[in-house]
């Protein structure tokens, strides 16, 4: 069976169209998930700087359209197809994430499905700020009567059920511009996710996402905390430091364009020796531009190099431990580490943290999409992490998480804008 889904990754640097096909493998068990159970092909991916979009706000509706526009174009011609309906994947910085509790009465019978979606079936107005709405539900425990911790409480009998959750919204006004505009471009959003789980449905392994995993997510602007066990969000938190501050940093120090201050980081990246400086006698042809204007090379040490670039990723992963003892993270959660996104993009960083032990010896690797093959070698980077888990997550039709239904005011908005009105 043949199912072709879209999607959109609304990064704070990079916007990413793409379309993607699964065929089911018949072979193998019903309940496998997708990931496991079935090969992934995308067909066609566009880029686009992102513009018009910054930090929880459309600022200019425009210039996001005219970039999603193009990133949809390019999907779109090497697709050799069209895109209708996508699922987009929206910045962290652009949802909220509260622990709350809820509890039903369930008459002493058999705990169904029903009752359980009963349980998930919450009152925006209580369970988030006025002016947002859900997007996610991701039950934590639940509990029957005085019995604790309960993973799975279908079948069980009791008086009472309850659970602990994590209720993941958004504002209201970004998800109507955002419908608003896609709208304009012909396209129907189908549903949400959350970058941080996306990208974590990309890049860590089905019993990794069952026993528990932290990811790191460099982004451009930022880089995302998440912690995900039994197929939940347990935990997002954000630091504001992220790839583009590295790139930034590389640019200013030696006089160099941003293009030209990406490239060193990707190729050249980071020394992983725990003493620095080292390479003093290995140059690097770097093109700069003088005080007064004008472009020449310069011989730069790659030591030079090494001391830029570590001193801002010692300032990020201090801060990310200080954030993980702050919020007194369980540690069975960054005993397993992941590492993605486009700012993860540095030459030999994995080495480099291993060699100074920045994780308290945890297990860190560099994490890119899984089970995801593509024509473009892009698709295969740990920049398209979020946009193939944003596909994983159509493609198991929302079966990770008890997701909110479509209705109210989600229902009722795309309700609208498909009638045209």
């Amino acid at each position: 069976m043949k199912k072709e889904v879209a999607a959109i990754d609304l990064g704070t640097s990079t916007i990413c169209v793409a379309l993607a096909r699964c065929e089911s493998n018949s072979n193998k068990k019903k309940e496998s998930s997708v990931k496991s159970n079935s090969n992934i092909k995308v067909l066609g991916a566009g880029y686009q700087m992102t513009k018009g979009l910054s930090y929880g706000t459309l600022t200019n509706i425009e210039d996001l359209e005219g970039v999603l526009l193009s990133a949809i174009a390019t999907a779109e011609k090497e697709a050799q197809k069209r895109i209708k309906h996508v699922t987009i994947a929206l910045p962290n910085w652009a949802t909220e994430s509260v622990i709350m509790d809820n509890s039903i009465s369930i008459g002493n019978t058999p705990i169904s499905d029903e009752q359980i979606n009963k349980l998930m079936d919450l009152n925006n107005s209580k369970y988030c700020p006025q002016d947002s709405t859900i997007i996610h539900i991701f039950p934590l425990s639940y509990t029957v009567d005085d019995s604790e911790g309960i993973r799975d409480p279908i079948g069980l009998l009791g008086n009472k059920l309850s659970t602990v959750f994590n209720v993941i919204s958004v504002k209201y006004k970004l998800i109507n511009n955002l419908t608003k505009c896609l709208n304009q471009c012909g396209i129907v959003i189908d549903t949400f996710i959350c970058s941080a789980y996306a990208s974590a449905m990309a890049v860590a392994m089905d019993d990794e996402i069952q026993s528990g995993v932290m990811i790191i997510d460099m982004g451009g602007s930022s880089t995302t905390i998440s912690c995900v066990s039994d197929n939940a969000l347990l935990y997002m938190g954000i630091v504001p430091i992220g790839g583009s501050h590295i790139t930034k940093d590389i640019s200013v120090v030696l006089r160099t364009n941003k293009t030209n201050a990406e490239r060193l980081k990707i190729l050249y990246g980071i020394s992983y020796s725990n003493t620095l400086p080292i390479h003093d006698d290995e140059q690097i042809l770097v093109s700069s531009v003088d005080e007064f204007g004008e472009e020449h090379i310069q011989n730069v040490s790659k030591s030079t190099l090494d001391l830029i670039i570590s001193s801002r990723l010692d300032e990020l992963f201090d801060l990310i431990r200080k954030h993980i003892e702050e919020n007194n993270i369980d540690e069975q959660y960054y005993q397993n580490i992941i590492i993605t996104g486009g700012g993860s993009q540095i030459a030999c960083l994995n080495e480099y943290i291993k060699t100074r032990n920045l994780f308290f010896g945890s297990s860190v690797r560099l994490g890119k999409p899984i089970c995801i093959a593509g024509s473009n070698d892009l698709v295969n980077a740990a920049s398209f992490s979020t946009t193939a888990g944003t596909i994983l997550y159509e493609l198991n039709n929302n079966q990770y998480n008890k997701q909110v239904k479509q209705t109210g005011f989600i229902k009722k908005m795309v309700s609208m804008f498909k009638k045209g009105i």
